[in-house]
């Protein structure tokens, strides 16, 4: 009974003391009308959190650790932001009377009208208290299911129970204490509670495989003060106090707390003259009539009815989905054929300690042979990539898995206890799977090309827009370079260009019209080079080679740049498709290695070259770090041989002084090119194009 009630103090004391700050805040600031919206917002997270849970009960589904532990760590960065400005919004008010307060406090909450006020508060309170509505959810119905008669159950309503009497009497002091001192003590409170969540954040951002970076252990006070005991859950939900805290859980929390109360206690100007006190005092209690009755009861109760019947089809939901008989945990295999593995943990060894599984899906059922809550946890290095926390003991917490070939550890018991091994072995119906991966794995590659389109974009951009300043003021050249650090020479300039809009070329050659005005070749018109037709980067280059007058090529430097800002245009309403990546960079590849010419016996020729070279190389290379995290586990030959591919284009070119950070390029000087080194990169081209050509099939992409 002891370890759950402490368990569920703690996942809802942190909750409980938000919303009684949110409400005594209220209460102080003259908007006690607005109270409905917060109960609102605590019946809508506790309904719905209660609606999830039984959901995914029913589907015998899981909520993803890796999602679980993301939503926790978003919402904690919220909260952080949130009470940090109420905080120092409250010192800034607290100089004032309280007059002054409540015209501060209307105009602020009713800038949006008291709908968005309402709604204002409702999401905040919700998130307070989603926070770790889900955790606690799956939690409970594990007791439901599991216990054998009510004590553990009725020690977690206690938990819960005790934490809202908690979260109701800070409301109740902060109620009696004058206004100045509630604003001082609660300010430096609510830091506290904030940069025990920052700290928090940064341990869930670990465990959901976004930051793996400061994990060294700083120190270990379980011996002393463990989390689980009744001091340590007090100290972890009101502070966010962790018996064994890493390196970058205390810089969090340390620098969080440095600065904000340097400057909470720094000091305040001087307060407002009285007469201009006055004025501000019967303006305010004009405004806080105005807002009082601007509060549209109506809503308020209509939005409360509404999250007490969520609150009660939770209730309904959680009671049949805890009721539903439990699934066996004795068996080999799941009826969908997964293997299922159990181990029993204790504080300081697991049983097994050294698993072996085939790669893919793989069912875990953890038992809690201990008399203490732990946790399990399967690593890849520091990397969490599967856990399970508050495994009450004598109960078994499910995990459902998918796994990479490879070897990991296993956490056994306690976190400072010797670890397991878990070994995953190569299967074909793992390669089978990766090889077809989800539309949804593609989701992050797509958003982050879009993104690298339209920032290369901007940069080819302001590229022309400092062309067109140098041919406008070709005298002034040299002081531009050193203002924009882009190259004074036109002709550099140009090459440069060229290079950059090559990264654009595998999308942007999908739109011919103003692919053919952008990068059009002489060749490709009837006059060539003085073809009224042919305008863009090359017509530019070929004029500058040929001593054109700056008045002559400026015009054609402004039309570029509006064909630019029209292919922006598109790409913005660009909708992208998985297998479009790939087959637009392999045609991009096949287009260049066709068009590098038979030598350059110039090392101005050369430089336009090797600007173009690398441009096409950029461009692929981006595509293949996109899709590299699919590809690998889908078919690791062909990701090893495009890497490779791509890798000795870039070796062609670092052996022609080009580098391969784009700060460096813009000082590229060129090189004389043999028709042997040309020819060179042509064939490496056309082999990454080759090998870029198979990898929507590999990933099952091709109709």
């Amino acid at each position: 009974m002891l370890v759950p009630f402490l368990i569920m103090l703690r996942e809802g004391i942190e909750a409980a003391l938000i919303v009684g700050i949110i409400a005594s805040f209220l209460r102080h600031s003259g908007r006690a009308a607005l109270m409905p919206a917060v109960w609102a917002g605590v019946f809508l997270a506790l309904g719905l959190s209660l609606l999830a849970g039984a959901g995914l009960q029913w589907m015998a589904a899981d909520f993803p650790q890796k999602q679980q532990e993301l939503f926790e760590a978003v919402v904690g960065l919220i909260a952080v932001g949130m009470l940090t400005g109420m905080v120092f919004w409250m010192r800034k008010a607290a100089r004032s009377i309280k007059g002054e307060l409540q015209a501060s406090v209307d105009k602020a909450l009713s800038r949006t009208g008291s709908g968005g006020a309402s709604w204002a508060l409702i999401g905040m309170v919700f998130l307070a208290v989603a926070r770790e509505g889900l955790e606690s959810v799956f939690f409970l119905l594990a007791i439901f299911q599991q216990s054998q008669g009510w004590g553990a159950a009725a020690g977690a309503l206690l938990g819960i129970a005790l934490s809202v009497l908690l979260g109701v009497g800070l409301y109740q002091g902060g109620v009696k204490i004058n206004l100045r001192q509630f604003f001082r003590y609660t300010g430096v409170f609510i830091l506290l509670v904030a940069a025990g969540l920052l700290a928090g954040a940064v341990r869930r951002l670990h465990e959901a495989g976004v930051w793996n970076q400061l994990q060294q252990v700083v120190f270990d006070s379980s011996g002393v003060l463990p989390e689980d005991s009744a001091l340590g859950v007090v100290l972890g939900g009101l502070l966010g106090y962790m018996h064994a805290p890493v390196l970058g859980e205390v810089l969090a929390w340390a620098l969080y707390l440095l600065l904000s109360l340097l400057v909470f206690f720094w000091p305040s100007p001087a307060a407002a003259s009285a007469a201009g006190a006055a004025a501000s005092s019967a303006q305010a209690k004009r405004a806080e009539s105005v807002a009082t009755a601007a509060v549209e009861p109506g809503k308020l109760r209509g939005a409360l009815a509404l999250s007490v019947l969520v609150l009660l089809a939770g209730l309904v939901a959680f009671a049949l989905a805890s009721s539903a008989p439990r699934q066996a945990h004795d068996t080999a295999a799941a009826a969908d054929g997964t293997p299922v593995v159990t181990v029993e943990i204790s504080q300081n060894s697991c049983t097994p300690d050294n698993v072996t599984v085939p790669a893919g899906r793989v069912q875990f059922r953890i038992v809690n042979r201990s008399q203490r809550a732990l946790e399990w946890e399967i690593l890849d290095g520091v990397m969490v990539l599967e856990e399970r926390e508050n495994i009450l003991p004598g109960m078994t917490q499910s995990i459902n898995a998918r796994l990479a070939p490879g070897t990991y550890a296993m956490t056994c018991g306690l976190l400072n206890a010797p670890r397991g091994k878990l070994v995953v072995t190569p299967s074909a119906a793992f390669q089978a799977a990766a090889a077809k991966p989800p539309v949804m794995a593609f989701v992050g590659a797509l958003a982050d090309y879009q993104v690298y389109l339209q920032t290369e974009l901007i940069t080819l951009q302001d590229m022309v827009q400092a062309l067109q300043q140098r041919l406008a003021q070709p005298a002034d050249a040299a002081n531009q370079a050193s203002i924009d650090g882009l190259p004074a020479d036109v002709l550099q300039l140009a090459a440069l260009a060229r290079g950059q809009y090559q990264k654009l070329v595998p999308i942007a050659m999908q739109h011919g019209d103003l692919n053919a005005r952008i990068d059009a070749r002489a060749a490709d018109f009837a006059q060539r080079d003085k073809d009224p037709a042919f305008v863009g980067l090359q017509r530019i280059a070929a004029g500058l080679q040929a001593g054109d007058a700056p008045e002559t090529l400026l015009p054609l430097a402004q039309a570029l740049q509006t064909d630019l800002q029209a292919l922006g245009q598109r790409l913005g309403s660009l909708q992208l498709q998985p297998a479009s990546m790939a087959t637009a960079s392999a045609k991009a590849l096949e287009r260049a290695s066709t068009l590098v010419p038979g030598e350059a016996t110039t090392a101005e020729q050369g430089r336009w070259v090797l600007q173009f070279l690398r441009g096409s190389w950029a461009a692929a290379a981006k595509t293949e770090q996109l899709l590299q995290p699919v590809l690998s586990p889908a078919n690791p030959a062909l990701a090893q041989q495009l890497s490779a591919s791509l890798a000795k284009v870039q070796q062609l070119l670092a052996e022609q002084g080009v580098p391969a950070d784009d700060a460096d390029a813009a000082q590229l000087h060129g090189a004389v090119l043999n028709p042997v080194q040309c020819q060179n990169f042509a064939q490496a081209l056309y082999q990454a194009s080759q090998a870029m050509s198979k990898v929507n099939a590999a990933l099952g992409l091709q109709p």
